[in-house]
C-alpha cells in the first residue's frame, strides 16, 4: 500500500530553509520538491519507464519559475502519458526535436543543399547562375523561410 502524502502548500514551500544536505519534501503522485543545499529548488518527478519499468527522475523546472500548479498540471500530464505507455522524457525529447527540425528545415536550407548537390553534376558556370538567380528572385521571397 502506499503512503499517504499530505500535498505542498505554497506558503510551506516559500518557508522551506537550505540545509547541510540536499532535501526532498513530497506533494504525492510521485512529485516531490528538491531543496539543494545551496537553497535552489527543484520540481522533481519520479516515475517507472513503461518499457523496461525503471524507475527514472524528470525535471520539471525551478521554483519559484515554476509554481506548485504549474508542477502539478506537468506531473498529471506526465502520468497520462505513462499510462498510455509512452515515457514522458522521450515525448519531450521527440517534441525538442521536431522544433528544431522545423527551425533548420526551410525551403532555403533544403534548396541550398540540392544546389549544392547540383553543382557537382557538371553543370555549366551559367547553368547554374541562372538556377540560383531564379531561386533568389522568385522563390525564396515568398516562400525561402517556410518549414518543410
Amino acid at each position: 500500500m502506499a503512503i499517504k502524502t499530505t500535498p505542498l502548500t505554497d506558503t510551506q514551500i516559500k518557508s522551506l530553509k537550505a540545509t547541510n544536505k540536499d532535501k526532498k519534501y513530497f506533494d504525492g503522485g510521485g512529485l516531490f520538491l528538491l531543496v539543494k543545499s545551496t537553497g535552489v529548488k527543484f520540481w522533481r518527478f519520479k516515475y517507472k519507464k513503461p518499457i523496461s519499468n525503471k524507475e527514472t527522475l524528470l525535471s520539471f523546472g525551478k521554483y519559484p519559475e515554476v509554481s506548485l500548479q504549474q508542477a502539478r498540471k506537468q506531473r498529471d500530464e506526465a502520468r497520462e502519458l505513462i499510462k498510455q505507455g509512452i515515457d514522458p522524457q522521450e515525448h519531450k525529447a521527440e517534441l525538442e526535436q521536431r522544433k528544431q527540425d522545423e527551425i533548420t528545415s526551410t525551403f532555403k536550407k533544403v534548396a541550398t543543399d540540392w544546389f549544392k548537390v547540383k553543382s557537382s553534376k557538371g553543370l555549366t558556370e551559367i547553368t547554374l547562375k541562372g538556377i540560383w538567380n531564379s531561386l533568389e528572385l522568385h522563390i525564396f521571397p515568398y516562400i525561402g523561410n517556410s518549414s518543410i
